[in-house]
Formats: structure tokens, sequence, C-alpha cells
């Protein structure tokens, strides 16, 4: 591309891929550094079709906008057809494109034959749960173009849960290893803000291809004379000088860290509100929370500052964010700025509840030649295990790399059990396998089934635990056959999630019932009583989104009553809680802990006080449905304690007759059955004896 000159980690991308070295590839170069590009002008320039996975379609629609603006400054990018693929884009421009096609299954067979049927290479952007729905071919019809694909690139790899991890990497494992006159997949490219010691063995152990991190250059026997060395990007404490012949990906950051519990830097930002004031009149800042409801309360105590220019960015403010993004002085927001928005500023503040979105956040400070400032809100014990450091440097520059491993050693560990893998992805795998072989000509099905197996042990059965053995087969094979299997055959799990019609930007999406019946101003309605509130054009969005949610719900902005104490309190909200009933009060009171398993329920009941208009609607709509639970005893803050789920570790109160309880659902679910499993295994130091679902 003329007019750019690119970071070495770009320069070693390009080298690999134009010279068509199969592998996996992983560019963890920091936020902003142009990992999300970096794939992009080799593929053209060497012809190669290629499905780019993306973890929101925001961020789909994001890359597409930069894509299309650069391919006429790429060799061959005429030549290039890009294609958009989500579930919106089948239910609109691609059902007006193909009016034959009844599905979205239909839909994305007929784009996909179109595109491949002429000789231009195919640039397909995608989210991971539709590359999951064509790789296990559950259309409702085989769509065999997804193996004319050369090149995989996932976006945000460290963004996705163990379970979607899994997924992933089996899947793109298996086509890798297909004979290529069947799969043409020859190039892994993974792109992840973070690297992670467990991804670097699945990486070396589990997968198929050779393995090489981008910055290593190590496919090349002789160094690329276009790839040059880097000066280190630095962290300071204090107002040291800046380090010599500065040419760093991200630039030098004077940072400040603040304790602050999750869920709390809203409160720390209003109770030091001048000192945080005078730091937003120095430049263009972009303010990282973790709630919607801290961002209410921010926004609205700057809105009505004499700062000018300050807007917001969340689940429910997401209209005109390019605008948003061009104008602002000072950006509020949370997540839904982590990724697929470009903006630049010229300091950040942002809380860091783990050591993912610590980096993730901080290193969205954008590209320039000057130092740039950041103000970081973490968990209060980090802090204290930071100070001897940030006093033994006073004021002197600390190399980005080195900080960066002393504050993820010091991060409470919250990640998921290792236990998943041979509990429940060995099981997802094992039911893909059995599904090609069931799809096969007789001669090839002990093949498939064999080599099937050998990755089911290469992936999810480590040393520790001896291989696959027969038990273990049998078990995988009694649990394929139950209803938990449904939970993982998709990428994503279930959440109880409502379908809410947002008065103000008059939108439609679902959201978290737990948040909203905390948080926010609503009232539920029959189905058609909600239809009867929204614009014509959004009833077709309303067909789509509803398989996926419980209940329909006006959304009129947060919450500004009166707490169930008689004060008002906007943190805490209303009180909200599940009711163990039905199904899932036989599950807590009939089974023990130490042989319950999760369950899919009917049954479910919420309670919240003061009361929602329509509660007794929502009752009714969450009655029938189905959703995997497992229920454990004790207060949310003991389990969380208990089994260091962090708080981000999704438990929710759970009324039950006979004392404390909490349940968590879907994937959550299954996670937090693999510790309490752990936790009786390590207690019992037995092995055998935790085996059984």
């Amino acid at each position: 591309m003329e007019g750019i000159t690119p970071y070495r980690h770009q320069w070693a991308l390009h080298d690999a891929l134009t010279s068509r070295e199969p592998g996996i590839f992983v560019n963890d170069a920091p936020t902003g550094g142009g990992k999300t590009l970096s794939w992009l002008a080799p593929v053209i320039s060497a012809g190669l079709s290629t499905v780019a996975i993306y973890p929101t379609n925001a961020l789909i629609e994001d890359q597409q906008r930069n894509i299309s603006e650069l391919l006429s400054d790429v060799d061959g990018g005429d030549d290039c057809q890009l294609l958009a693929v989500t579930s919106e884009t089948l239910q609109n421009e691609y059902a007006e494109q193909f009016p034959d096609a009844s599905s979205n299954g239909e839909r994305l067979s007929s784009l996909l034959r179109q595109a491949f049927s002429g000789r231009k290479p195919v640039v397909l952007l995608t989210n991971p749960d539709i590359f999951v729905l064509l790789r296990r071919e559950m259309y409702h019809e085989r769509i065999g173009q997804i193996k004319q694909f050369e090149v995989a690139v996932v976006d945000e790899f460290h963004r996705a849960t163990r379970k979607e991890r899994n997924t992933i990497l089996f899947l793109l494992d298996e086509m890798y290893d297909t004979d290529e006159s069947i799969c043409r997949l020859n190039h892994l490219v993974f792109l992840s803000a973070t690297s992670d010691v467990r991804l670097e063995r699945q990486f070396e152990e589990a997968m198929v291809a050779p393995y090489y991190r981008v910055d290593d250059v190590g496919w090349r026997t002789d160094p690329h004379p276009a790839i040059t060395e880097e000066t280190p990007s630095t962290i300071s404490f204090g107002p040291g000088e800046l380090p010599a012949a500065y040419r760093a990906v991200l630039p030098p950051v004077d940072l400040v860290i603040e304790p602050a519990p999750t869920f709390g830097t809203a409160a720390e930002v209003l109770d030091n509100v001048e000192v945080v004031l005078e730091r937003l009149a120095t430049g263009r800042t972009v303010i990282m929370l973790d709630g919607v409801h801290e961002i209410d309360r921010v926004y609205d105590l700057l809105h009505g500052s004499d700062l000018t220019r300050v807007e917001r960015i969340d689940g429910f403010h997401r209209e005109d964010v390019r605008e948003k993004i061009d104008t602002f002085d000072t950006l509020v927001s949370n997540s839904a700025v982590e990724v697929g928005v470009d903006f630049d500023a010229d300091q950040i503040v942002f809380s860091g509840h783990d050591a993912a979105s610590f980096f993730q956040r901080l290193g969205r400070l954008r590209t320039r030649p000057d130092r740039s400032d950041a103000f970081a809100y973490a968990p209060p014990y980090l802090f204290h295990d930071l100070e001897p450091l940030s006093d033994s440097l006073d004021g002197q520059w600390v190399d980005r790399s080195e900080f960066e491993k002393r504050v993820k050693s010091a991060y409470v560990d919250s990640s998921t059990p290792a236990s998943f893998d041979w509990r429940y992805s060995a099981v997802e795998a094992y039911d893909h396998v059995e599904e090609r072989v069931e799809g096969a000509p007789a001669d090839d099905q002990l093949a498939i089934r064999k080599a099937g197996w050998y990755r089911i042990e290469s992936h999810f059965f480590n040393e520790d635990k001896g291989g696959l053995s027969e038990n273990d087969l049998q078990r995988i094979y009694e649990v394929a056959d139950s209803a938990l299997l449904n939970t993982l055959k998709t990428y994503r799990g279930e959440s109880v999630q409502t379908l809410v019609y947002d008065q103000r930007s008059q939108s439609v999406q679902t959201y978290n019932l737990p948040y909203l019946l905390r948080h926010s101003d609503v009232s539920f309605y029959t189905r058609d009583t909600f239809l009867t509130h929204l614009p014509d054009g959004l009833v077709d969005k309303v067909s789509r989104l509803e398989p996926y949610s419980s209940g329909y719900c006006i959304y009129r902005g947060e919450y500004d009553g009166q707490s169930a104490g008689g004060d008002a309190d906007q943190t805490a909200g209303r009180l909200f809680t599940y009711k163990a009933t039905g199904e899932l009060y036989s599950l807590l009171s009939d089974c023990s802990r130490d042989i319950r398993t999760p369950k899919v329920c009917t049954g479910l009941e919420v309670e919240v006080t003061p009361s929602v208009r329509g509660v007794d609607v929502l009752k009714d709509e969450l009655s029938t449905d189905q959703i995997l639970c497992y229920p454990v005893e004790g207060h949310v803050s003991q389990i969380q304690n208990q089994y260091s789920l962090g708080s981000f570790g999704f438990i929710y109160p759970l009324l039950y007759s006979e004392g404390d309880a909490a349940v968590a659902f879907g994937h959550d679910a299954l996670y937090l059955h693999c510790r309490v499993q752990d936790r009786i295994q390590a207690e019992s130091n037995t092995f055998d004896e935790v085996l059984d679902f």
C-alpha cells in the first residue's frame, strides 16, 4: 500500500502470506498497532480467498467500511470480492439479491456459490456464530464453499471464552488437516492483543499446522531485509525523559493507577470530580467503564458541566457512532469501544477488572509521536501490589512488556477451569465427529472417526489427564446423547435476554434481563401489545431476535427511582433475584452438590422490588422457556470467593426455601459445574470419582 510504512509485525505477516507459507501465524502486537488489517494487503496481492472472523457485527460493519476504502490502494484490490455476512445482511440485502431463497442458509449458499463461480479472490467478513454453522453444516443445506477459503483470520481472539476458543481451534485444525483437494485452507491467522500461555500450548501441541509468532519470523532461515527491530514501548509512573530513537507500535504512556472495585469506578470519579474535570480539560479523552449504569452517572455529570462535546457510546447508545467518534472532546463508554471503533485520543481513563481488559483498554491509545496519559482504576489489591514498583522506578520508564508481565502475574486468576476441556469441549467435538461420520461414505467412516478421536485427545486430554481412555469415550457418548448437547453445538451460550425497544433511539435489540430489572426504566408487554408501540420498519427485526429472548420490553432510560430501602441509590438499583421453582427447585433440593449436574430446566421465575410494570407478563414468558441451569447453595459473594469467579463470573441470587442459593446459566453453568467438581476432586484427592455428570 502506497504511502504507508508498515510496522515489523505487518511486514512479517505480509512475508508469510505472500510466500504462501502454510501454518498458524499469531500476531499479538499491541492494540492500536494495525493488527486488524495487517492481513489484507498480502491476501489480496497473493490472490488468496479469505474468511475473516470478527467477534461482533459492529466490528464487521466497521471493517467492511475500512476495507472498502482501502481496496483501491492495494495491488489487486479492484479484483477482490468483499462480502459481509451477518444474520442482518442475510435477512436484508441478500434477501433482495436472492429473492427465490427462502432461508438464511439458501441465501448464504447462493451468495458463496455466485462469488466462487468467478476467478476473483473472495474476502468474507463474518462472525464466529455463522462460521460454526457453516462448518458444522447446521443450515438446512450443505454449503461446501466454506472449504474453498485458503486463509482464515480470527480477530480479537483473546476476547473469546474457553469454550469459544476450543470450538474455533478444533474446527480450523480439522479443516487445515483435510486433504487440500477437499479443503484448501492452508493459513490460519490469529490476531490477539494479549499473549496466553495456554494458547501457546494449544498452538504448539494440539494443532497440526506449524506454529509461528509473527514477531519471531520463525518460518525464515534468513532475515527479511525489510523487517527491522523496534524500540520497545514504555510505561512511566512519573515525569521521566523519553527514551532515545523512539519507534514503537504504541506511544510511551504516563500511567496513573488508582484503586477501585469492579463496577466502582464511576463512584471514584464522582467522589473526585474536581480532579477529573481538570484532567478532562487538558485534551481529547476517552473514559471506559464496566456497567451501563456507571456510564449513566458519569455522562450525566459531565454533560451538565462546562465541558464541550461530551458523547456516550454503549449498548443503548450506538446511534451516530462515527459522528461521535469524529467530534467528541470527552467520550464515555464501555466495552462497546474496545474493538470495532477507531478513535484518536490524548488520554484515556479506564477501569481494568482483569488483565485482558486492562491492556486492551490501555492499548486503545493510538500511535502518536508524543507521550500519552492514562489513568487506570484497578482492583485495590493490584494497586497495592504495584506501589513498590512505582516507588522503585522514581519516575523512570519501564519496558511495556516487563510491565505487562508484572500486572498479569498480580491479577487474581478468574479464568475458566481447565477441566472444561475434557468435561465439555470433548463432548462437543465428539458429536461433531459423529455427525461427519454419518454423512460420509461407508468406506471413509472408520478413518474419519479415528482421526476425530485422535484430534479430541490432542486438544482436550493432556498428559496430566492420562490421554483418552475407553471410559472417557463411553462417558462422552452418554453425555453427547443428552439435551445438554444443544448448548454446546453453537458458538455462544445461552443467557436470559429480553427483547427491548429503546424509545429514545427507536431501535430494537436484546439485552441482559437482570440489568434491565435492576437499573432501567422499563415496562413489559405481551407480544401483540409490544408490536403496537413499534414503528413498522422494526417488526421484521423483532421476528429475527425473539427466538433468542424472553419477554418484550420497552426501555425509557436509566432507573432513577427509590431503592427498596427508601433511598435513591442508582448503584444498587432495584432488588432482583431469580426464584427456584419446578425443575430448578428439584435440581437444587433432590441432588447433592457432589452429584448435581447442569440441566435444561423450565419454570424460571423472577422477583423484583420495587415492582416493574408488566412483570407478571414477563413471568408468564419465562415460565415456559428452557435454559441450561446450575444452582449452588450459598450466597452469591460466598460462591464467587469460594470458586474464584471474580466480579464477572455471572451468577445470580436465587430464592430458595432452604436458605441462600445462586444460579448460573448457559456456558457459565458449565464453568461453575467444573469448578465445583474440581474442588470436590481436590478435597477427596481422587480423580475417578468426579468423572460422572
